[in-house]
């Protein structure tokens, strides 16, 4: 026999070994991918492996070409297939990637194109174009499985699995072998040597093949048989079973576990075991399985949070060769039933337990309760125990016993029944329904009544039917629901009632019968401003005396609600619009002889009368709302005039020093502006400035200005706030908005460092910068709290230090020269 026969031979019986391998491999597991694409491996090896046989004793050019051809399915596609097949073998994630899959399988189809559609006989294929398919060919083929060498060798070395490192090794060596002998023969000696060697590689491929099968064989490669489960299982009894890998992953599951724990069987599939187990108990579970043995009573959860109370019995399945880990077997017996028997059991005992001790027990709790109790045959009171004494105020339990409920009780119950003739309904009621829960009033034995809630109970007590009444004392939450009530419908500051009250008694009292009905709008003048000024303490003072005006101005049966702020209304059943003058007239007669502290009450009203069932009672109300408004519009202004007094009265006698502060300054500020040649209205206003430009320190604490010691960085910062306060106040005003601004910025700086707002130059007013300059030039030349006055030299030379950096420099000029009359401030003395 020739040497091409007998490759061609060798090339058949290839054939058939490819061929069984692969088909024995796949039916082990069908439904596999593994297996599914192992066999499309052995299936390209068989094609490639049967074309050859056929190309070796081929006659002809055209013969050999054809086979060639057909081989090339087999030669182009294998190291593609290896590649992918050692990918899922790993389970490499990349390999879900769809991407990743077109890019290792688009290099065969390439070459398999070209090897059908470039080469052959008859058809002219350019030098460039073999070249690039051979050199192509060749690095496909040595890069893809020199990958899938080493992706199996990492993956032995990586596995703690002894089952794994074994198929790894073998996996390598009998891959690395053929690989090398097609690298030697078809490229190393061929290059080197010159020797020229028969295309092979199917013939070498089939060293891997038969090394797979071993692993197949003997090291359950691809598969955890179907027999090692079947074994395990039908040693136990079966309600639920789970199959489990080495790594404690569900790769089976029965059909009956899946209906129970409510999951698919996707959602669990590859899934940890403990995504089933309860938090508390799946450590211990977990460290149980490393060797085979039951645990009873142990929960697992339902997709829908439920608990199944079970026992496990596991069983390992472990390789008789390699003594290796293959997987677990759960099987698990839902104990639901022994469950509910074994509570029902312990109830029944629990049950004849309590029967035997009731009588013991009963008495005492009966005689150690807090509550009282009360034991009744009828509505006679056979028993009592010492907490019901104490509550009735009895001396002894011997004068209670033999009574009737209502003899304990005054005559009548709160809802006009007789306590005699409700005590009746209610034992009727009881023995009816077996308990009945309502209040009553007891009355103590020194008269004093009280209500009490009382939960009556048909019980069984030495063999007779009796009741069994527990008495609580809610004095305290009846007063506490009165308190409660008061609040829903009263205002906490004045005691008047509240919106809610006015809005639902406005709906009560919008009929023909209460016609005409006036509503009548009451806001409090110049509120905001005695918050700003004195806090919203004295603010609370004036709402409160404004509420109890109001109600001394009304009559007993008008309506008077605050409806939050500054607002309230008064509703006027039955009243036209003269007797509505006459009680607004009254009202405003008591608030003229009201003040709280050094502020006087203001309070304008407007109203509006329903006279037609068919006028809508919210118009009326807007109306009135609207009138009130433009009263207000003219009253309000004055009243914020005279509370400005009041706040600089109010100033200057908390401090004195203050008062002649103030005066002091207006009249340097009034000296200042007639030497600068300002209009005599602008003097007029620079010495009303002057005047209130510390009228913000109304809301600073008395203690903080008149501190003796130095301040702390937060009495500071409280001081630096009344400049804002001053312009809030001022501001309320409307003819004094601008002094309201130059009261703000007189502690700016001209260099733009000052406060609050931290203007520059001539950004800030000139009022306020004349202010600056006597404001400081009073406070160094007078006494302080914190010091005595300072030489005038002093306060010149500190002005001059500070000109061009706090002060105007102009303005500093003309203070010094044409105020002080001292030698004028020059470029070279300022800072």
């Amino acid at each position: 026999m020739d040497t091409e026969s007998l490759f061609s031979a060798v090339s058949l019986v290839s054939v058939v070994v490819y061929a069984y391998i692969g088909i024995y491999t796949f039916t082990q597991n069908p439904k596999s991918m593994v297996h599914k694409v192992f066999l499309l491996l052995c299936t390209s090896y068989a094609i490639w492996s049967f074309a050859y046989s056929f190309a070796y004793i081929a006659q002809d050019k055209i013969s050999f070409s054809l086979w060639n051809k057909i081989s090339a399915l087999g030669w182009c596609s294998f190291s593609a297939l290896t590649l992918f097949l050692v990918l899922l073998i790993t389970e490499s994630s990349i390999v879900n990637n769809r991407v990743v899959r077109v890019l290792i399988f688009l290099p065969a189809g390439i070459f398999f194109y070209m090897a059908i559609f470039l080469f052959g006989e008859g058809i002219e294929t350019s030098e460039f174009i073999t070249h690039t398919f051979y050199i192509g060919n060749f690095l496909y083929n040595f890069s893809f499985l020199l990958i899938s060498i080493l992706t199996l060798l990492f993956w032995g070395l990586k596995s703690n699995n002894v089952r794994i490192k074994k198929q790894s090794f073998i996996l390598v060596a009998c891959s690395g072998i053929p690989f090398s002998l097609n690298l030697l023969t078809q490229t190393i000696l061929p290059v080197v040597a010159g020797i020229q060697f028969p295309l092979m590689g199917q013939l070498y491929s089939i060293i891997m093949i038969l090394g797979t099968y071993r692993v197949i064989t003997k090291y359950k490669f691809l598969r955890l048989p179907e027999r090692f489960i079947f074994e395990e299982v039908v040693k136990e009894i079966m309600d639920m079973v789970i199959l489990l890998n080495s790594e404690g992953k569900i790769i089976k599951i029965s059909k009956h576990t899946l209906s129970l724990l409510e999951f698919r069987e996707d959602e669990l599939i590859n899934q940890d075991i403990d995504v089933i187990l309860e938090e508390k108990r799946r450590q211990i579970l977990l460290n149980s399985l490393k060797e085979s043995s039951k645990f009873n009573d142990i929960n697992l959860l339902q997709k829908s949070g439920g608990r199944i109370p079970v026992n496990i019995s596991y069983k390992q399945i472990i390789d008789d060769k390699l003594h290796d880990l293959l997987g677990v077997i759960l099987v698990i017996q839902d104990i639901r039933l022994m469950y509910d028997l074994r509570r029902k059991n312990e109830e029944l005992q629990a049950y004849v337990q309590q029967v035997v001790a009731s009588e013991y027990t009963f008495r005492k709790l009966f005689e150690g309760s807090s509550d009282s109790i009360l034991i009744m045959e009828g509505n006679k009171i056979i028993d009592c125990n010492p907490a019901t004494i104490k509550l009735l105020g009895f001396a002894s339990k011997e004068i209670i016993i033999g009574k009737h409920l209502w003899e304990l009780s005054p005559e009548h119950q709160p809802d006009g029944v007789l306590s005699q003739e409700k005590a009746r309904v209610i034992n009727k009621q009881a023995e009816t329904t077996g308990e009945v829960k309502f209040e009553w009033w007891h009355k103590k034995e020194n008269g004093l009544e009280f209500p009490v809630e009382i939960m009556l109970t048909s019980i069984l007590l030495h063999g007779k039917q009796v009741f069994h009444g527990l008495l609580r004392d809610v004095s305290e939450h009846k007063q506490l629901e009165k308190e409660l009530e008061y609040l829903s419908y009263n205002d906490v500051l004045t005691g008047l009632y509240n919106r809610r009250f006015f809005e639902e008694e406005l709906k009560r009292l919008d009929a023909a019968g209460n016609l005409p009905l006036t509503i009548v709008m009451a806001d409090v003048n110049g509120l905001k401003l005695i918050n700003d000024s004195f806090g919203h303490t004295m603010g609370d003072k004036l709402l409160q005396k404004v509420g109890s005006t109001l109600a001394k101005g009304c009559r007993s049966g008008d309506i008077i609600a605050r409806l939050g702020g500054d607002e309230f209304v008064i509703l006027l059943p039955k009243t036209g619009n003269k007797e509505t003058e006459q009680v607004v007239k009254r009202i405003k007669g008591y608030s003229k002889l009201e003040k709280v502290s050094p502020i006087e009450l203001s309070i304008s009203f407007g109203w509006e009368t329903k006279h037609d069932p068919q006028e809508n009672i919210l118009e009326i109300f807007k109306k009135a709302e609207d009138r009130m408004y433009k009263k207000k519009l003219f009253e309000s202004p004055s009243m914020r005039g005279k509370t400005i007094k009041a706040i600089i009265s109010t100033l200057h006698e908390k401090n004195k020093r203050e008062e002649q502060h103030s005066y002091r300054v207006s009249g340097l500020c009034k000296t200042i502006g007639k030497a600068l040649g300002l209009p005599e209205g602008d003097i007029e206003e620079l010495e009303t400035v002057g005047l209130l430009h510390d009228i913000g320190k109304i809301a600073i604490e008395e203690t903080t200005l008149n501190k003796p010691g130095k301040l702390t960085e937060d009495e500071w910062e409280e001081i630096k706030r009344h400049p804002e306060i001053g312009y809030r106040i001022l501001s309320t005003v409307n003819d004094m908005s601008e002094i309201a601004e130059y009261v703000l910025c007189h502690h700016e700086k001209w260099n733009g460092m000052g406060y609050p707002k931290g203007l520059k130059g001539e950004a800030i007013p000139l009022q306020a910068r004349i202010i600056a300059i006597a404001d400081a030039y009073d406070a160094m030349t007078s006494e302080r709290s914190y010091r005595s006055a300072l030489p005038e030299e002093t306060a010149l030379e500190e002005l001059q230090k500070n000109a061009g950096i706090q002060f105007d420099l102009e303005i500093l000029k003309v203070f010094v020269e044409a105020v002080l009359n001292k030698p004028a401030v020059n470029d070279s003395q300022a800072g």
